[in-house]
């Protein structure tokens, strides 16, 4: 999954489950400084997000997420490792 398309599925989410402006949704953005989000509320982004890409996201990786593009980084690295898994024999 390329990083346009994650920034996409992370606007709708955040604009239809969490109700953020989606103007404010850039790479960039602090999620706590400038979306005004607390760790609830990244624990039902994460969850959402996981249900929409079909596989989880490690509770570790999620831990390190502060702006919008750690959640893109997560979200293609969790991508990128399900395929892996189910390309090896």
């Amino acid at each position: 999954m390329d990083r346009a398309t994650v920034l996409e599925q992370v606007r709708q989410v955040l604009d239809e489950e969490l109700g953020v402006e989606p103007e404010k949704i850039v790479p960039s953005a602090n999620l706590r400084d400038d979306l005004e989000m607390d760790s609830l509320d990244l624990v039902e982004l994460v969850a959402v997000l996981e249900d929409r890409i079909g596989h989880g996201i490690r509770d570790d990786a999620a831990d390190d997420i502060r702006t919008v593009d750690d959640i893109i980084d997560v979200v293609v690295r969790a991508t990128a490792a399900a395929q892996e898994s189910t390309a090896t024999p």
